[in-house]
Parts: structure tokens; sequence; C-alpha cells
């Protein structure tokens, strides 16, 4: 079977309405937020649906978990749990992520997910607006509201929510069987798409002048907000994590090069 690709979307869909209902089931008290701060400016939550001993804590689990269990929360939500239930493979945690509006989750990979480690992540959108931008190895991947997708986030990737209202994922992450290889292998692969700050960057490369008015600008944060703004002189719209997007893929590309 050829590799699998870095985004697919699944030939699985469901009902955004149900699904959308069954979040007023869901109190203040089922959100958690997440415990890393260092991944992310705003707010960023999750409400668990099955997790390690079905406990109330979507955040927590490793790979040496495998008392994984339904919580009672996903027994109150029946659209919710049909979605769980169309997976005829063995599943670990299975969330509700919400990232809410003017929210970053910052660049990152998760190291123990990955195809080849027999364990792979789906999202499931389940309120999400044209102002969500997720990208993945810096191409931005366009996810609707009962879409299913396959998603290799052992790979870099990053979300910013630039719209007006909450982004809400149905998030499951999985153990790979023979019926998952196959939905994969049957899946609709997305090369995604470039942020304006792609060809920003090209304009920079070949052009001495614009480098010269980024040159010596040490602080990360000046560097940033300069890029910035010289980017929206020349009409690309792009955004500060956009760029430091970049700067971590850069430092890291150059890391996995020379630190054996």
């Amino acid at each position: 079977m050829p590799d699998p690709p870095k985004a697919a979307r699944l030939p699985l869909s469901f009902d955004p309405a149900g699904l959308q209902s069954d979040l007023a089931v869901l109190g203040a008290g089922e959100w958690i937020a997440h415990f890393n701060t260092q991944f992310f400016t705003g707010d960023w939550s999750g409400a668990a649906l099955r997790s390690v001993a079905g406990s109330n804590n979507p955040m927590y689990g490793d790979a040496s978990h495998t008392d994984f269990a339904d919580t009672d929360l996903l027994q109150q939500c029946q659209h919710l749990r049909a979605v769980v239930e169309a997976f005829a493979c063995p599943l670990r945690s299975v969330r509700l992520l919400r990232l809410t509006a003017g929210s970053v989750i910052r660049e990152h990979r998760d190291y123990d997910l990955g195809y080849e480690l027999g364990e792979v992540r789906i999202h499931v959108p389940v309120i999400t607006n044209p102002g969500v931008q997720f990208y993945l190895e810096n191409r931005r991947i366009i996810m609707q509201e009962g879409e299913c997708w396959y998603l290799d986030l052992n790979l870099s990737h990053r979300v910013q929510n630039l719209g007006s209202t909450d982004r809400v994922h149905l998030v499951i992450d999985c153990q790979i069987n023979d019926w998952l290889r196959a939905l994969i292998a049957n899946g609709t692969p997305s090369e995604g798409s470039e942020s304006d700050y792609e060809p920003f960057r090209r304009l920079v490369l070949n052009d001495t002048a614009l480098q010269g008015q980024l040159a010596g600008l040490t602080d990360r944060a000046a560097f940033i907000t300069r890029t910035v703004d010289l980017g929206r002189q020349y009409g690309f719209q792009f955004e500060p994590s956009d760029v430091d997007g970049a700067i971590q893929a850069a430092r890291r590309a150059w890391m996995e090069r020379w630190i054996v």
C-alpha cells in the first residue's frame, strides 16, 4: 500500500446541525483549559468524550495508557456518539477541542502520532468559520463543518482563529487497522495552499532593498512586527503567527540537518 498523504478528506460526513445541537449539552464546567500555555495564546480548551479511565480530563494521557473508556458526557450526545461509533477501529482519546475567536495555537508537532507509529488523529469540524486558518507544513488545509479529515500531525502544524466565532472540532485518536487503512486510502488528498507570507518571503529573498529594511533586527518580536508591516505595504495579508511559524520551521530544519 502506498504511503498515506499528509492530509486527506475521508469518505465520511456527518450532519453539522446534529453535532452542534449536542454542544448545548455541555456546561461551562465541561471545558478544561489546555495545560501547555506555551503552545497557544487566547483560549484553547477541551471536553472529554473518551479518556483514560473515563475521566473528565481531555488533556491527559500518553502512549502507555490502554484503559480508555467513554465518559458520561458522550452518552448524553447522541450525534457525537454516532460519529464515534462509525469508526470500526480501536479508539483511544476522543474529545471536543475549542479554539475561541482571536486565539492561536503555535507551530508544533505531535511526535507520538503517526501512521507508521500505529496511531493517527482524525478531525471532524463541528463549528468553524472562514477566518480559521489551519496550516500543515505551511500549507493551509480548509476543513468544513461535518467533514472528516485525516491529518499527519507528526508534521509541523498551527492554527489561528481570525474569525468572530469559536472553532470546535471533534478529535478522535485511532489505532491503525485494516479498516482505517482502507478509509485513508480512499480519501481525497489535499495539498493545501500557501499563505500570503510565502510569496512575500520569496520577494524579500530577491530584493536587497527589502532585505536591508529587515537586517539588524535581532529582537524576534520586532522582526516579526516589521515583517508584517512591510508585507502589508506590498499588499500581502499575513499574520504574526505566519512569520513566527516560518521562523520555527527554519530553526527545526537547521537542527534536523546538523544535530545528530
